[in-house]
C-alpha cells in the first residue's frame, strides 16, 4: 500500500470535514499534539501495529496522545480510521493534516534556536519580520541550545540564518586548519 497516498486522502477528508464543522483549528492543535507524542514515544506506533491490542485500547491510546479532551469530530474520525484498520497510518495522517491546514491558512513554520532565553519582545520582533517577508502567519518554536555559545539560528521553511557564535568559531577553525595545511 502507498502510505503517502492513503494518509493524504484521510487527512484531506478530515480537513474538509473539520472546516465544514468549524473545528479545523481545534483538530490542527490536536494533530500537533498527537504527532509530537508519536515522535516522543515510538512505542505508541508499535502498539498501533500490534494485532493483539484491541481497537478500543488503540482508540484510547490515540486520544490520550492527542490530549485526552479531544473534540467529537476527532473522535468520529478516529473511529473511522480504526474501523478501516488504518491506525498504523495515523502518524502520517496527522503530519499531512497539519501541512494541509498550514497551506490553507498561510502558516509558515519557524524555529529559533538560541544559547539563552530570548525576551518576548525580541521573539515577537523576529516573528513580525518573518511574517512580513512570508506574507503569512508564523508558527514559531523557540529552542534553548547552550551549545550555540551565543547568537542564534533562525529556520523558516528551507531558509536558515546561522548567526551563532559556535558556527563562527567553527568557520575560524576551518580557515586556520586550511591555512596551516597550505603552509605545511
Amino acid at each position: 500500500m502507498d502510505t503517502g497516498r492513503i494518509s493524504a486522502r484521510y487527512a484531506k477528508a478530515l480537513y474538509e470535514y473539520a472546516v465544514e464543522k468549524k473545528q479545523d483549528t481545534v483538530i490542527y492543535e490536536e494533530m500537533k499534539l498527537l504527532s509530537d507524542s508519536l515522535f516522543a514515544v515510538p512505542e505508541i506506533n508499535k502498539a498501533l501495529l500490534n494485532p493483539v491490542i484491541s481497537t478500543e485500547k488503540k482508540k484510547e491510546l490515540l486520544i490520550t496522545a492527542a490530549g485526552t479532551d479531544v473534540c467529537p469530530e476527532f473522535k468520529r474520525f478516529l473511529d473511522l480510521v480504526v474501523e478501516k484498520r488504518r491506525e498504523a497510518y495515523f502518524h502520517f495522517i496527522s503530519l499531512v493534516y497539519q501541512d494541509v491546514y498550514r497551506k490553507a491558512n498561510n502558516i509558515v513554520i519557524g524555529k529559533l534556536s538560541t544559547a539563552t532565553p530570548v525576551e518576548a519582545k525580541e521573539e515577537e520582533r523576529l516573528r513580525k519580520i518573518v511574517s512580513d517577508r512570508t506574507k503569512g502567519q508564523v508558527d514559531f518554536q523557540t529552542i534553548i541550545n547552550p551549545d550555540l555559545v551565543g547568537g542564534f539560528i533562525l529556520q523558516v521553511g528551507t531558509y536558515q540564518l546561522d548567526a551563532s557564535i559556535s558556527s563562527q568559531l567553527k568557520d575560524i577553525k576551518d580557515q586556520l586548519l586550511k591555512k596551516n595545511s597550505i603552509l605545511g
